[in-house]
């Protein structure tokens, strides 16, 4: 598939690019699809429905002093996600808006301090990449640990409502204790 200026395809991000070829060409693909396109998020999230990732990809080669330029590309996504607070277990909206820089190397590199400590992310590219699970696993990168509201919403108050007829009365299963021990004590 050869980079273009712009997306092929209106809904989804190529399944197969050749990310080495976007950047030698510096092309540059772009698009907005929805985000129950991608499964494993959507798993993550309150509602998938209606919500939309818009995404960029672009290719281009890092000057390096006395070594060939390194092929790399910028990928920015921005969605508006909606979670779960745990602490109010009210839907919130988590806003992504983030820009991974992938440096394209033919195999995965070891693990090495040095490599850890890169401002970019090694890449392997050697096969075509399928950009939108490369999307989603940087929206998936994007959440946080434990989605909370920064202040929670106040919560309906609970309403005492009488036991209807036909239901059975709730049980208390400490409501004998006190009298319990008071009679214990008297022994």
């Amino acid at each position: 598939m050869q980079p273009s200026s712009h997306h092929p395809s209106p809904d989804l991000p190529p399944h197969a690019l050749a990310l080495f070829d976007l950047a030698r060409t510096e092309g540059a693909l772009h698009g907005q699809f929805a985000v129950a396109h991608l499964p494993r998020l959507c798993s993550l999230l309150a509602r998938p429905d209606d919500q939309t990732v818009t995404w960029s990809l672009r290719g281009f080669n890092r000057d390096r002093v006395g070594l060939h330029p390194q092929p790399m590309a910028s990928l920015h996504v921005q969605a508006a996600l909606r979670l779960t607070c745990q602490r109010c277990l009210q839907e919130m909206i988590h806003a992504v808006d983030e820009t991974a820089m992938f440096r394209l190397v033919k195999d995965e590199p070891e693990l090495t301090q040095e490599e850890l400590d890169a401002p970019d992310e090694a890449l392997a590219a050697q096969l075509p990449v399928d950009v939108r699970e490369l999307i989603e696993d940087q929206l998936i990168l994007a959440l946080p640990l434990v989605p909370m509201h920064a202040v929670c919403p106040t919560a309906a108050p609970q309403v005492a409502t009488e036991p209807r007829a036909d239901e059975a009365p709730k049980q208390q299963p400490f409501a004998g204790l006190r009298d319990l021990l008071n009679a214990e004590k008297k022994r």
